[in-house]
């Protein structure tokens, strides 16, 4: 395996880090580190995904990211896993094209950040 691309990214307490890899058999596959100071040790945890699976990881990662961001609907994504509210067909077409829009805008920003 040998890594093709590499990405660190430093906060207060953590460090991450974005390591695409590729196989002999030339598959590519991420692999997400995460190195945390714990008292006086260090913690290391990793995900990896594979190539395969980038569309559906990506999927649950913007809509945990949204919610996240989101903090007024809480109760009511909550109230909705419970089956207090009915959400309409339509209101729900709405909310996935939102997201879709949302996703190409960042990766716009994203490639836009490559030429400046």
């Amino acid at each position: 395996m040998r890594e093709i691309f590499s990405e660190k990214v430093v906060t207060n307490r953590r460090t991450y880090y974005f390591d695409v890899k590729e196989t002999r058999e030339g598959a590519k596959y991420l692999v997400i580190g995460e190195l945390t100071q714990v008292g006086s040790e260090l913690e290391r945890h990793r995900v990896m995904v594979f190539e395969e699976s980038l569309d559906s990881f990506m999927d649950g990662l913007d809509k945990a990211v949204e919610f996240i961001l989101d903090a007024g609907r809480v109760d009511e994504h909550l109230a909705t896993q419970r089956g207090e509210v009915e959400e309409t067909e339509e209101a729900n077409e709405e909310r996935e094209e939102i997201k879709r829009l949302k996703r190409i805008e960042r990766k716009v920003d994203e490639i836009r950040g490559h030429f400046k």
